[in-house]
């Protein structure tokens, strides 16, 4: 979570906050981080008032790349060890396995794995706890939903950049609140992507039915914020019609 004196950022993993954050520190000089993946119920009163910004990916996309980020990791935690069962599954067992963490029978072989506690102050490392774990029991959420409820709680009041429009929601936003610039334009469409994994389009790594399952697991996230499973092809025929509307057109 990085604070500033005009608004609070919520970082929720693989969800492009690498590059927000990376936006804040450069344009917004009395930013400071108070928490590396802070929970906005963690947020200290005298920051309550502020403006709250947070980012959202379309969760058929954020398995995939969370999948390929903790593959290229040389260290590895206990839930990426947990849902590829020791890295001997490939992306639909491991996914499938995030999915259905809910339902899991084994979910105490998990939480034993995790700390009991979590210092914010450390980077690069997971705020899972056993507490924080434990409450995806019975939910029939997926760990995106999860996750994305951990973070933002019912997210009333918090503005989402999407990922797919990552740049023109973040200079939205900062157009609501005032704090415009022409610098901060330039930054924004300047500054390269940050944190990135490399795979494919999502849509090739799905069966059918894995497809589906993430359409029932994370079914309240996707309705909330209009996601829809696109093949390649129409991801790309969507991308080269938004590219020749013309400005300002809706």
């Amino acid at each position: 979570m990085i604070v500033t004196d005009k608004f609070v950022f919520v970082h929720l993993p693989r969800s492009g906050g690498t590059f927000v954050s990376d936006v804040i520190r450069k344009c917004f000089p009395a930013a400071r981080e108070i928490g590396y993946h802070l929970p906005r119920l963690l947020l200290p009163k005298e920051f309550s008032h502020l403006p709250v910004l947070g980012t959202v990916r379309n969760p058929w996309e954020y398995y995939v790349s969370w999948f390929h980020h903790q593959h290229a990791k040389q260290k590895h935690g206990p839930l990426f060890s947990f849902v590829t069962e020791n890295q001997t599954l490939d992306f639909v067992g491991t996914t499938q396995n995030e999915l259905n963490l809910c339902i899991n029978e084994n979910l105490d072989v998990l939480l034993q794995a995790l700390p009991e506690n979590f210092n914010y102050q450390e980077r690069n490392i997971p705020n899972l706890t056993r507490d924080v774990m434990c409450k995806i029991r019975g939910t029939g959420s997926g760990l995106y939903s999860f996750r994305f409820n951990q973070m933002f709680g019912p997210g009333d009041g918090v503005y989402f950049c999407r990922v797919e429009s990552l740049r023109n929601d973040l200079i939205e936003f900062f157009e609501s609140i005032g704090v415009a610039s022409a610098s901060l334009h330039s930054c924004i469409l300047g500054l390269g992507n940050k944190n990135i994994s490399a795979h494919a389009h999502y849509s090739t790594y799905y069966t059918a039915d894995l497809a589906e399952l993430v359409s029932i697991r994370d079914r309240q996230l996707i309705e909330r914020f209009g996601y829809v499973f696109e093949r390649a092809s129409e991801s790309k025929m969507m991308t080269k019609a938004a590219s020749t509307k013309p400005h300002g057109s809706s």
